[in-house]
Parts: C-alpha cells; sequence; structure tokens
C-alpha cells in the first residue's frame, strides 16, 4: 500500500504540469497584440471598434466583458502571463505595468478599451 503512494503524487504532479501547458497553449493561440501597447494581449474574438493613434487608444467590442464582473478571469490570467503587472484599478479601470509601459484598460459591457502610455 505504501508503495502506491509515490505514483499518485507523481501522476498528479505529471497531469498539472499538462493541464499547465495545454492551458497556456490554447488560449495563447487565443490572444493577439494589441496595436498600440507592445505586447499586451487583446482576445482574438475581439473586434476593433475605434482606433486612435494621436491618444494611444483602441477599442474592441467583445461580449464576455462586463461593467459588473469586469474582464473574465482566463483574459487576466493570459495578461499576467504575459507579464503585465497590476498596479492599480479604480472601478472599472485597470492599470497594468511592464517595462516602463503602461496600460491603461475599461471594460464595459461587451466593450473594452486600452490606453497605452509610456512611463
Amino acid at each position: 500500500m505504501e508503495e502506491k503512494q509515490p505514483f499518485k503524487i507523481r501522476y498528479l504532479f505529471i497531469t498539472l504540469i499538462a493541464f499547465i501547458i495545454v492551458f497556456t497553449f490554447y488560449y495563447g493561440q487565443t490572444f493577439e497584440e494589441a496595436i498600440y501597447s507592445d505586447g499586451f494581449p487583446v482576445p482574438g474574438q475581439a473586434k476593433v471598434f475605434k482606433v486612435s493613434s494621436e491618444k494611444r487608444f483602441e477599442s474592441y467590442t467583445w461580449k464576455p466583458a462586463s461593467e459588473e464582473n469586469g474582464l473574465p478571469i482566463r483574459y487576466k490570467l493570459m495578461i499576467r502571463l504575459s507579464g503585465w503587472k497590476k498596479i492599480d484599478q479604480i472601478s472599472t479601470l485597470i492599470t497594468y505595468e511592464k517595462n516602463g509601459m503602461k496600460v491603461d484598460i475599461v471594460s464595459q459591457k461587451d466593450y473594452i478599451g486600452i490606453y497605452g502610455q509610456k512611463d
């Protein structure tokens, strides 16, 4: 009975690693890079709504976005896996930072707005 315990732990560890790899690969393929915010992920299903090069602003229509619930967990995870760190949040406005670059993202019903800015 004691010999089976290390096998179970090893099996759970391998299953966990496989899940993480599949999860990262699947969701990594469904995100694109923002237009004006270098390296900031944008959901692949999001459709460009408006773009302003002067203000470094881009907005997208995207069904999973909401004002009440904010950004979906899988999107927040992909932002984090891309190296962006959440530094501030005021209501639906979340500020992320990476390598001296700040990005503000606003989540409304079926809409996300991304504002890229140099620090």
